[in-house]
C-alpha cells in the first residue's frame, strides 16, 4: 500500500508541476505580450498578420491606434484595410500585395493613409508572405509606422539644403576652433575658392587684416549663444581683392546635447550696392557734365570756409567765373559742342588750382572757386592767370577752333564778412562789372559789407522768385494800323516786378536767365498769360516775344496747344516774334517751330528785321506774316539811306505777301513818312506807352491804342 501511494503521490506532485509549469507559461506569454504592445506603443509601430485562408486580419492595438481607432474597436478585415488607404494609392497597396504572394518577397512601401476624422498621414509597411512547405501562401505579417513626422524632416532637411545651396548670400560654418565646416555654392563664387579648398580651412584665410580683431570677437560671442545681427565690414577673396558683405552669424547646436558645435555665417555681398551708394553720394555733390563740385556742395564748403574765418581769424576769397559768349557757340555748333567746350575749360581752370582749392559749376557756364587761407592779391594773381589761360586756351569743335574768354569777379573775405550770401553777391558783382567792361577781364573787391535792398540780391534769386511768386507781368503797347487807324493790335512786354516792388524791364534780367536755362520757364510763363488775354478780349491780337533758346523747345509747343484747345482762344489773333539773328543762327530749329505754329493756326513775326544777313534766304523758307523793321532804321536822327532800307523792306515784304511794323515812332514826321512809304503798322511812344495788361476790362477794348508781346 505504502508503495502504491507513495507512486500516486509522484504522480500527482508531477502533474502540479506541469499545471504550475503551464500557468508560468501562460504568465510568461501574457508578460511578454504586455511587453510587446508597451514596447509597440513606445516605438509607436504596429503589427499586423492577415490569415490568407480564413481572410482573417489581426492588428495590435498601437497599429488601431496609428489609424485613429481605439483599440479592438473592430474586427479589421483586408478590404476594410484597402478603404483606409487613400483612393490616389489604393490601387498601387493592393497590386503590392498581389505581387507579394506572386513572389513572396519581402516589401515596404510609404503610402498616405485616411484616419476617420478625414486627417491623411504617411504610414510606413514593412511585410512578407508566410509560405507553406509547397510555396503556398498561408499568411501575410508585416509592421506599420507612422512616419509623416520624419518625411516630412527629411523634406524641411532636403528643402533647407536646397535653400542654402541655391541660395545667392554665402553661407558657411565655422566649428570652435575655428575651421570652415560647410560651403556653398554662392561662397564659392563670392570668394573664388572650392568647396573642397574652403572645408577644413581656418577661417581666418576669410579676413582682412584691419578687421580680424573685430570679427573674431562677434565669433566668440555666436560660440557663447548669441545671434549676431546683419553687420556690414570686408572679406577677402582668394586673390586677395576686398569683398564688402553684410554679415549675420548664429551659434550651431548640436540636436543631442544642445551643445554649441560652431557658428554659422551669412554673407551678403554688398560691393555693387555700396558702389552705388558712393556714386549717388558723388552724384549729389558733384557736377554730372563737369565733374566738379555742384552749387549745394560749393555752398556747404563756402560755410566751412567763412566758419574758419571767424574762428581762426584768417582769410579767404571766392571767384565767380562766367564764360563770354558761351550762348554763341551753343546756338552755332550745337549743344553736344557746347558741353564739349565747358568740360574742356573746367580741366583747364582745375589744373590751374591747388588741390585744396574748391572748384565748382554752379550754373550753365558759370564756374565759382573757392580759395581757402587767400588774400584779396592772391585772388588778383589767381583771377588774372585764368583770364589768360582762358584767352590762349583753344578748342576744336565740329572743325573749327573755338577760343572763349572769361569774365571773373572775385571778392576776398575776412572774419567780418556776414554772410555766404553776401559774399556771393558782391562776387555776382564783380563778375558783371567785368562784362560791363568789355568782358576778358576780371575785377576783385577786397571788402565784403553787409548788404540790403532787392538790388544786391543776385538775379537768380530774383528771376526764380518772380517766377515762384508770379512776380512778372505783361504790359500791352498799342500798334497802329496806317491804313485805318485802327488799334486792335497789341505788343506784349515784359516786366519783372522785383522783391522791393520795383519793376525790372527784360534787358536787367534776360541774360541771366539765359545763362542759368530759366528762359524757358519764363517763356511757358508768357505764353500762357498771352493765350488768357486772347481768350478774354476775342477781338484784340497780341504779339509775344519769345527766345532764340525755346525754338526747339517741344514742350512749349505742347503747351501752345493744350492752352489754346483749354481756352479756346483764336490761335489766329497770336503772332510770336522770333528775332532775325536768333532765325539765321538756328535756321532747322526755326523752321520747325515755325510750322508747328502755323499749323496750330498762329501767326509768326521776325523781329529786329533788317539787322541780319539771311533775310531773303529765311523770308522763302519760313511761313512769316510780318516783318518788323528794327528801330535803328526807324529812331531820329535819320538818313535817306534808312529810308531806303524801309522802303525796299515794304516792297519786298508786299510783293511776298508779307504786312510791315515799324517800331521807335517817336513824332508825326515819322508816323507820315511811314504811311507815304506804304508801312502797314506803326508802334512807339508816339503811338501809345505800355501800360499793364490787366487794364483791359475782359471783353472791352482799350480806349488807347493797343498791341503784342516783347522784352523791352
Amino acid at each position: 500500500m505504502a508503495g502504491r501511494l507513495q507512486t500516486v503521490t509522484g504522480v500527482d506532485e508531477e502533474a502540479q508541476r506541469l499545471v504550475l509549469s503551464e500557468r508560468e507559461l501562460l504568465e510568461e506569454l501574457r508578460r511578454s505580450d504586455a511587453r510587446l504592445r508597451e514596447a509597440q506603443q513606445l516605438a509607436r509601430l504596429g503589427s499586423w498578420e492577415w490569415d490568407i485562408r480564413t481572410n482573417v486580419v489581426t492588428w495590435s492595438d498601437e497599429l488601431f491606434r496609428i489609424y485613429g481607432l481605439a483599440p479592438q474597436s473592430m474586427s479589421p478585415s483586408y478590404e476594410d484595410f484597402l478603404q483606409r488607404v487613400h483612393p490616389d494609392d489604393r490601387e498601387d497597396v493592393d497590386a503590392r500585395n498581389h505581387k507579394a504572394f506572386a513572389d513572396h518577397q519581402p516589401f515596404e512601401d510609404v503610402k498616405r493613409i485616411v484616419r476617420p476624422d478625414g486627417s491623411v498621414f504617411l504610414m510606413r509597411t514593412q511585410g512578407e508572405v508566410i509560405c507553406d512547405g509547397e510555396g503556398n501562401p498561408l499568411r501575410m505579417i508585416g509592421v506599420c509606422e507612422d512616419v509623416t513626422a520624419q518625411v516630412r524632416a527629411r523634406e524641411a532637411e532636403s528643402l533647407l539644403a536646397l535653400i542654402v545651396e541655391s541660395s545667392n548670400d554665402a553661407i558657411y560654418a565655422v566649428t570652435r576652433d575655428g575651421r570652415l565646416s560647410s560651403w556653398n555654392p554662392a561662397a564659392e563664387r563670392m570668394f573664388g575658392y572650392s568647396a573642397a579648398k574652403a572645408v577644413g580651412a581656418p577661417a581666418a584665410t576669410l579676413l582682412a587684416h584691419h578687421s580680424t580683431a573685430a570679427l573674431e570677437k562677434v565669433i566668440a560671442a555666436a560660440l557663447g549663444g548669441e545671434r549676431i545681427a546683419p553687420f556690414e565690414t570686408t572679406l577677402l577673396r582668394c586673390d586677395r581683392h576686398p569683398v564688402e558683405v553684410s554679415l549675420s552669424l548664429a551659434p550651431i547646436r548640436s540636436l543631442a546635447s544642445d551643445r554649441i558645435d560652431g557658428v554659422s555665417v551669412s554673407a551678403r555681398d554688398n560691393t555693387e550696392r555700396r558702389r552705388l551708394e558712393r556714386q549717388l553720394r558723388h552724384l549729389a555733390d558733384h557736377d554730372a557734365l563737369t565733374g566738379l563740385y555742384n552749387r549745394r556742395r560749393f555752398d556747404d564748403e563756402l560755410g566751412r570756409a567763412m566758419a574758419n574765418t571767424r574762428r581762426f581769424d584768417e582769410g579767404a576769397a571766392v571767384l565767380l567765373i562766367d564764360l563770354d559768349d558761351f550762348k554763341y557757340v551753343n546756338d552755332t555748333l550745337g549743344h553736344a559742342a557746347g558741353d564739349e567746350l565747358l568740360r574742356s575749360i573746367a580741366g583747364m581752370i582745375r589744373q590751374r588750382v591747388r588741390a585744396t582749392d574748391v572748384l565748382a559749376r554752379i550754373g550753365g557756364d558759370e564756374f565759382a572757386l573757392l580759395l581757402p587761407r587767400a588774400s584779396a592779391d592772391e585772388a588778383r594773381l589767381v583771377a588774372a592767370d585764368l583770364v589768360r589761360a582762358a584767352r590762349e586756351h583753344a578748342l576744336t569743335l565740329g572743325g573749327a577752333v573755338v577760343r572763349v574768354t572769361l569774365s571773373v569777379g572775385a571778392v576776398a573775405f575776412g572774419a567780418t564778412a556776414g554772410t555766404a550770401e553776401n559774399v556771393l553777391i558782391a562776387a555776382d558783382r564783380a563778375m558783371y562789372d567785368a562784362k560791363a567792361q568789355g568782358r576778358d577781364r576780371y575785377v576783385v573787391v577786397d571788402d565784403v559789407m553787409p548788404t540790403t535792398g532787392s538790388m544786391q540780391v543776385p538775379w537768380e534769386r530774383r528771376i526764380r522768385w518772380a517766377l515762384d511768386n508770379d512776380g512778372f507781368e505783361l504790359h500791352c503797347q498799342p500798334i497802329l494800323a496806317l491804313a485805318d487807324g485802327d488799334t486792335s493790335h497789341y505788343e506784349l512786354l515784359l516786366r519783372l516786378r522785383d522783391i522791393d516792388g520795383t519793376l525790372a524791364c527784360p534787358g536787367a534780367f534776360l541774360e541771366v536767365a539765359e545763362r542759368l536755362g530759366l528762359i524757358h520757364s519764363i517763356d511757358r510763363w508768357v505764353v500762357t498769360k498771352a493765350i488768357a488775354l486772347v481768350a478774354a478780349h476775342p477781338g484784340l491780337t497780341f504779339a509775344l516775344n519769345v527766345s532764340g533758346a525755346s525754338i526747339d523747345d517741344p514742350d512749349l509747343l505742347a503747351l501752345v496747344h493744350r492752352e489754346l484747345r483749354r481756352t479756346g482762344a483764336d490761335p489766329a489773333r497770336l503772332i510770336f516774334e522770333i528775332t532775325e539773328t536768333a532765325t539765321i543762327a538756328r535756321m532747322d530749329d526755326a523752321r520747325r517751330f515755325a510750322e508747328a505754329l502755323t499749323q496750330l493756326g498762329c501767326q509768326l513775326a521776325i523781329d529786329d528785321f533788317g539787322t541780319g544777313f539771311g533775310s531773303f534766304f529765311y523770308l522763302k523758307h519760313l511761313p512769316v506774316s510780318y516783318l518788323k523793321i528794327d528801330g535803328d532804321f526807324i529812331a531820329n536822327p535819320r538818313s535817306r539811306a534808312d529810308e531806303l532800307v524801309i522802303e525796299a523792306i515794304v516792297g519786298m515784304a508786299r510783293g511776298l505777301g508779307k504786312r510791315t511794323v515799324a517800331e521807335f515812332v517817336g513824332d508825326d514826321a515819322t508816323l507820315s513818312m511811314l504811311r507815304a512809304l506804304g508801312v502797314d503798322f506803326a508802334q512807339g511812344y508816339h503811338v501809345g506807352r505800355p501800360f499793364d495788361a490787366r487794364l483791359i476790362a475782359p471783353g472791352v477794348r482799350p480806349s488807347g491804342p493797343t498791341g503784342s508781346a516783347r522784352r523791352s
